[in-house]
């Protein structure tokens, strides 16, 4: 496998991904939301430089999303308690139920929809393989 083709692969998971999440339509939460949102839900209690750290993305960006969907009542923003020139980020509790369901969702439909030329015994052994390398790539990643 080249760079290329991880590309490509990683655009083919990422699709199998949305649908399986159903984060598909018009309300659908972008790359870059979806990055804040599962930072958070991994770090409760964020700040803005941490996810800004952890994601890559731009502070101004991070500023702009956590305001917007505090504005949204997604997550909740609050003065850190040792230094009020911070501020803490939080999943709202029916904002992580939402995130735990969809996560929590089985991926074969997901994998049936975007590789219909698939027999099922293909698909079934596409998700043996998506797990096997999540698992690895989990494994490799501990410290």
């Amino acid at each position: 496998m080249n760079a290329a083709e991880l590309h490509r692969l990683a655009r083919h998971v990422r699709t199998i991904a949305l649908r399986a999440t159903e984060n598909t339509g018009p309300d659908r939460v972008n790359a870059g939301e979806l990055s804040v949102l599962e930072d958070v839900a991994r770090n409760p209690g964020a700040t803005v430089s941490g996810i800004t750290r952890r994601t890559g993305l731009a502070r101004s960006l991070v500023s702009r999303i956590s305001r917007a969907m505090a504005d949204a009542g997604a997550i909740s923003i609050t003065a850190d308690a040792s230094d009020r020139r911070k501020v803490r980020v939080d999943l709202t509790p029916r904002t992580r139920a939402m995130i735990l369901d969809r996560a929590n969702k089985p991926i074969l439909k997901a994998i049936a929809a975007s590789t219909p030329k698939l027999s099922p015994d293909h698909q079934l052994a596409l998700e043996r393989h998506l797990s096997e390398a999540e698992r690895l790539l989990r494994l490799g990643a501990e410290s």
